[in-house]
């Protein structure tokens, strides 16, 4: 077995939009795929075919063909895509190993790193490179992680129930996120939920809103001037005092002691 750290070969990276493309054509030619070809929806619609599989396009989903299959795709089709040859190592079998269609947890982060490798990959090589290996290896990581908690969630029979519980309780982070509230949410009893999301995140539904209201939190003590009792409302907790107890349980130190500590640290 190879070396994990011999990155894959870049062939090509960018955006590929079928409108622009592929003018007037309603769907691509059946080809076979040379190396490995990730690519992230922008948009919805169309449909992908993968060794005679179809796949409706989402925007939470991530497709991973694998070198030796047949592909090929109904348009409308757009997406931020990466194309590398790899032919042996533990890369290789990482990547060998995923879905072919990956649900995703963070479509913003996978953005985020697609938009860093065109970057990486178009700036000066001298500089770039680093870089780009650095990102790539993020996104093959990020790949395999999602997948994981993929085969996870299908042993329960509810792949969707907890993308869609995480979506909500990001977008509701001052609202009631009790298991009770979230499992009827995505219409699940709250035992079978709770089974559902802790093999899916590897963590209760608790500790996992706790964690993303203190995430919200550290946010808004570093760009906001709300005070810690309009931090800790808009972020759901239930009292400043509890806010400053999860606070310092988790990060070590108390909000104000964080804040004054970052504003000593900046100061000029």
């Amino acid at each position: 077995m190879g070396d994990i750290m011999t990155l894959p070969e870049i062939v090509t990276i960018g955006i590929y939009n079928s409108r622009l493309a592929a003018k007037n054509t309603a769907e691509s030619r059946e080809r076979k795929t040379a190396m490995f070809e990730v690519e992230l929806p922008i948009e919805a619609g169309g449909v992908s075919f993968i060794d005679g599989k179809a796949q409706n396009i989402t925007t939470d989903m991530l497709i991973c063909a694998k070198p030796g299959q047949m592909r090929h795709s109904k348009f409308p089709y757009s997406c931020y895509y990466v194309h590398m040859i790899l032919s042996e190592g533990e890369l290789y079998d990482t990547l060998s190993a995923c879905p072919d269609f990956i649900q995703i947890s963070d479509r913003d982060f996978f953005v985020e790193l697609f938009k860093k490798l065109i970057k990486y990959h178009s700036a000066d090589k001298t500089n770039g490179e680093i870089m780009l290996g650095s990102v790539l290896l993020e996104l093959i990581y990020s790949i395999t992680k999602d997948a994981k908690r993929n085969s996870l969630v299908s042993h329960t029979g509810s792949p969707s129930a907890v993308i869609k519980a995480i979506e909500y309780i990001k977008k509701n982070l001052a609202e009631d996120l009790s298991l009770g509230t979230v499992a009827a949410y995505v219409s699940l009893s709250p035992v079978h939920f709770h089974n559902t999301f802790k093999v899916a995140v590897g963590k209760t539904l608790h500790k996992f809103v706790e964690e993303q209201r203190l995430k919200a939190a550290v946010n808004l003590l570093v760009t906001s001037n709300m005070t810690l009792s309009e931090i800790a409302y808009t972020c759901g907790f239930s009292s400043q005092s509890y806010f400053s107890f999860a606070f310092k349980r988790e990060m070590k130190t108390t909000p104000r002691e964080y804040t004054k500590a970052l504003n000593e640290m900046y100061e000029i």
